[in-house]
């Protein structure tokens, strides 16, 4: 029994204690996207903060919501209107001990209020990387497929889709 009892308290000696983190990082980015049905180009700054738990394997899970600031929606033909986003995905994403971190993400609010035109929705996911080797700020680069099926609640004849790729900086902090 003494045996025992020390095998188990050797063990208990070179395991680590585990432990999770909050991470809480808000970005400032700049969307630049293509438009398909009407076609065109939504280009804008937007604003962000993710929420995640981070768990002490590399994995971690959370929300991020953006607002975009300032955008304008510029179809091929037709006037530019000043355009409003407002998105909230589910995330989750691993950090590499390579200075590097991926996520991808599925939108549950996905709205861009066109000046105009109205409001769209529709559904939308993102796939993102960021380079964490800089003191404090991490440099990110996303990629949104957007999808919507509704302008001002009525079904639109068409999807309209949109691409779009998106620059940004953040401050990620863990607490």
């Amino acid at each position: 029994m003494k045996k025992l009892m020390a095998v188990f308290a050797l063990i208990l000696g070179f395991t680590s204690v585990s432990h999770a983190d909050l991470l809480v990082e808000p970005y400032l980015g700049y969307e630049m996207g293509k438009t398909k049905d009407p076609d065109g180009k939504l280009d804008g700054t937007q604003l962000g903060l993710r929420l995640a738990y981070k768990t002490p394997i590399m994995f971690w899970a959370g929300l991020d919501y953006t607002l975009g600031v300032s955008a304008e929606s510029k179809p091929d033909a037709g006037a530019n209107e000043d355009a409003k986003r407002s998105t909230a995905y589910g995330v989750v994403g691993i950090d590499f001990p390579i200075l590097v971190r991926a996520w991808v993400g599925y939108g549950f609010l996905n709205e861009i209020k066109l000046e105009d035109s109205g409001k769209l929705k529709g559904s939308n996911y993102k796939v993102g990387v960021a380079f964490t080797g800089l003191p404090f700020i991490s440099l990110n680069l996303e990629y949104l497929n957007e999808t919507f099926t509704e302008l001002d609640g009525n079904d639109l004849a068409t999807d309209a889709k949109n691409d779009s790729y998106v620059l940004s900086v953040s401050l990620p902090l863990e607490f």
